[in-house]
């Protein structure tokens, strides 16, 4: 596996080869747009977030609590994908050495053998679907595009880079297909392959390939475990929003307790009636990262499967709760 280069844009000792000179070159694609553009989304998610804390709390329960707390679920995953973006951009590169070309874009990693290095052409050269500019099918925004597409005279092409337009691509083939990259100097980068392959490799280097773990896991493909999950997180947000539909109709004290005869024993706000739905909120959150857990591990499936419908189980109850509370007898 080929360690990381320290050097920028000279001739140094290859770590393709440890013992050979080698000459390395480190191409970058341009990152500060795509980074500013990235960073600031975070940004204004996160102040956003801060700021709408206190204003659910002030205002709990009614419907702007109920919808500031659907707000706040949906920008974690946001977070999550915006954050591993950026991450991804900072460490994007392109190294060029006679032994191979090595892409790095996040986790994504393709170290390629000259040897099996295919055509290299400059972006201009391809043309999209239809004349319009090559992008890839994933959300992207400007400085940014990293994923697939398929390009009428190429087919599919995986985007390695910071901009859609053809000027800044190069287009570079191998056994896998096309990756489109951008480096800040696409002539720059397209010589210096052409001529790292005319010096000639020193030795022979086996391919490789490194994708995110992430986007492959097998749950994805897995209905049962999705509909499983999804039915026990949409239970909880169910709960939380018909309870706060009833609230001003609730008295101001409620039976939230009763004792084996059935009988009411404690009294309180109909607020603490919420305290059903966190319950069911942290059971859904720890079943759910224990099943994912037992999923990855390929031979768990079974305690997965366990874990996310004892979920749904729970969500039962906790319904079944809520109801006994709402139709039993009030202060």
């Amino acid at each position: 596996m080929a360690r990381e280069i320290k050097a920028r844009g000279a001739e140094e000792k290859s770590p393709l080869l440890p013992c050979t000179p080698a000459p390395s070159m480190i191409f970058s694609p341009s990152k500060w747009l795509g980074l500013s553009i990235g960073l600031t989304a975070l940004a204004l998610i996160g102040a956003s977030d801060f700021f709408l804390l206190p204003v659910a709390r002030a205002n709990f329960p009614s419907w702007l609590t109920f919808l500031i707390l659907c707000w706040l679920i949906a920008s974690v995953p946001l977070v999550i994908w915006l954050g591993y973006r950026c991450y991804a951009l900072a460490r994007a590169r392109y190294v060029v050495t006679r032994n191979a070309l090595v892409v790095q874009w996040g986790f994504r990693r393709e170290l390629i053998p000259m040897g099996l290095l295919g055509e290299v052409r400059a972006g201009t050269e391809a043309e999209g679907d239809s004349g319009l500019a090559l992008r890839p099918r994933e959300v992207t925004w400007p400085g940014y595009f990293a994923g697939q597409a398929n390009i009428e005279s190429l087919g599919e092409v995986e985007f390695l880079a910071s901009t859609g337009s053809q000027a800044g691509l190069v287009l570079v083939s191998y056994p896998d297909g096309w990756l489109a990259l951008s480096p800040s100097d696409p002539q720059a980068f397209i010589s210096a392959i052409a001529e790292r392959r005319a010096e000639g490799t020193v030795e022979e280097i086996e391919p490789e390939s490194v994708l995110p773990a992430l986007p492959y896991w097998a749950l994805w493909r897995d209905r049962l475990a999705l509909a499983l999950i999804v039915l026990g997180g949409a239970s909880v947000l169910l709960l939380t929003g018909y309870l706060t539909l009833i609230y001003p109709q609730l008295p101001p004290q409620f039976a939230l307790h009763f004792n084996p005869q059935g009988q009411p024993d404690r009294f309180g706000p109909p607020t603490g009636l919420f305290l059903l739905p966190v319950i069911a909120g942290v059971a859904w959150m720890l079943n759910t990262l224990g099943g994912i857990w037992l999923h990855l591990r390929g031979d768990e499936r079974a305690g997965a499967y366990l874990l996310f419908g004892a979920t749904v189980f729970v969500q039962a109850l906790v319904w079944v709760a809520a109801i006994g509370l709402l139709t039993a007898g009030r202060a």
